[in-house]
């Protein structure tokens, strides 16, 4: 897995040490959950490179001439495992909140994971969603 987002990475750029940090983690939640059931909500999404190798893109990250079929955030038009298209820091926590207010809304019973670095937790945006998650 590294060495397909090496790959990619040292040709076209993008965020090197959040992916490789993630490369562990993202196996162990694909292993423990069931997406697209289950829904991770990445931060930013520039940790979620792994999960897109997992997910079906992989030639996105080991064929040079299939790069731009794979942005660098999660994106719903590209797979059924992304639920948002997110490029700004701090989201993730209250998008997570929002799609598992959706699911009591309809009595299901899916898995709801907000993957949010230390970096976003400082954010107001992350704070205020934690906040309010730990009143409801």
């Amino acid at each position: 897995m590294r060495e397909a987002l090496f790959n990619r990475l040292t040709k076209i750029g993008g965020h090197f040490g959040p992916n490789f940090g993630m490369v562990e983690a993202t196996i162990a939640l694909h292993y423990v959950f069931n997406s697209p059931k289950d829904k991770f909500v990445f931060d930013v999404s520039h940790q979620s490179y792994p999960h897109k190798l997992l997910t079906g893109r992989r030639n996105g990250y080991i064929d040079d001439e299939k790069f731009s079929e794979d942005s660098g955030y999660t994106n719903p038009d590209e797979s059924e495992h992304d639920f948002f298209n997110v490029g700004h820091t701090s989201t993730s926590i209250a998008l997570a909140a929002g799609l598992a207010k959706a699911r009591d809304l309809r009595d299901d019973s899916e898995n709801v994971i907000a993957v949010i670095g230390d970096g976003s937790l400082s954010g107001g945006e992350a704070m205020e969603a934690l906040n309010t998650c730990s009143e409801v």
